[in-house]
């Protein structure tokens, strides 16, 4: 049925939908550009520290349970499921790894979708329009032929549910402080868990009739690695941060925007180039944990650090 449903939407893509393609093509890349992740960033450094302190952990929590399910179910991709099956453009190249569920839905959800939530209260109007472009993403996915229904949707679901998982988590935090200790402690030895039921999990090894690998195992592993790095820097910067920083209060939302924009131009390229940087010199599972945490705690920890201390500069 889902095969089914991906040869209509190649026939719609190959025929009088053609100029549809590039356009999904683009969503799609957008949706795991830095651009949306640094958009969530400037909602909680400029505009709302805690609704963008809990999209960044919904993200995360998405991330998360993405990296689990990939390597628990370990679906093949449509076209090795069935050769009709044929990705638009360079889609294929991009489209690496286990089928099941989708990252891009993950992203999209997690970011754009928050971000959706977020500013329902300010404008409906612009809300929705973030809310379908989570649905065009998804639907790309599928149009673009590197992934099934069923993908896209797990990967909307599951995020929505560590979404909601977060907010829960931050209610029952913010009534008593001191259970951030054990957030802290949970999280951590989640990732721990995480870690050792990665590395040490069977996985299938399926060849093409040429001999190459279909998937390779570790690196699903290392792009698994990404949640681990975003939740284990999420549970400890949000310790430190909820004690230390208090510069959505003290300073202007002026001076927050200024500082907030010169800040995006390091985290671009962190996000751009670590992960080659630290896979040459280490691994890729220890880049893709490194890329993870360290944007993290670039946000949550060394940019509140430089608003204090401007602050500290402007009060004298």
């Amino acid at each position: 049925m889902d095969i089914e449903y991906l040869l209509f939407l190649q026939n719609l893509r190959d025929g009088m939908f053609a100029w549809l393609a590039p356009i999904c093509d683009w969503a799609s890349k957008f949706a795991v550009s830095c651009w949306p992740l640094l958009l969530i960033c400037l909602i909680y450094w400029v505009l709302d520290r805690k609704q963008g302190k809990r999209i960044l952990g919904g993200f995360g929590g998405g991330l998360l349970i993405n990296g689990f399910l990939k390597l628990c179910f370990c679906v093949n991709r449509p076209w090795i499921r069935d050769a009709r099956i044929q990705p638009y453009g360079d889609a294929k190249v991009a489209a690496t790894g286990y089928s099941f569920p989708s990252g891009h839905s993950t992203w999209a959800t997690g970011l754009l979708g928050g971000c959706s939530l977020w500013i329902k209260k300010h404008s409906r109007c612009l809300s929705g329009l973030l809310f379908l472009s989570v649905l065009l993403i998804m639907f790309s996915r599928n149009f673009l032929g590197v992934h099934t229904p069923q993908d896209v949707i797990v990967g909307f679901l599951s995020t929505v549910f560590m979404m909601y998982v977060v907010t829960k988590i931050e209610d029952w935090t913010d009534e008593n402080p001191e259970r951030d200790k054990i957030v802290l402690v949970g999280g951590l030895l989640l990732c721990v868990l995480l870690v050792l039921f990665y590395t040490f999990k069977s996985y299938p090894l399926e060849y093409l009739p040429s001999g190459q690998l279909i998937v390779d195992p570790a690196k699903m592993r290392a792009d698994s690695f990404e949640g681990i790095g975003f939740i284990s820097s999420y549970v400890i910067c949000r310790y430190f941060e909820r004690r230390n920083f208090q510069f959505d209060k003290e300073m202007s939302m002026k001076s927050r925007l200024i500082i907030g924009c010169i800040a995006m131009i390091p985290m671009i390229f962190w996000m751009n180039s670590s992960v080659g940087f630290f896979e040459t010199l280490v691994s890729r599972d220890f880049g893709k944990f490194i890329q993870f945490f360290g944007a993290l705690f670039y946000v949550m920890i060394f940019v509140p650090w430089i608003m204090e201390k401007v602050h500290m500069f402007e009060k004298k």
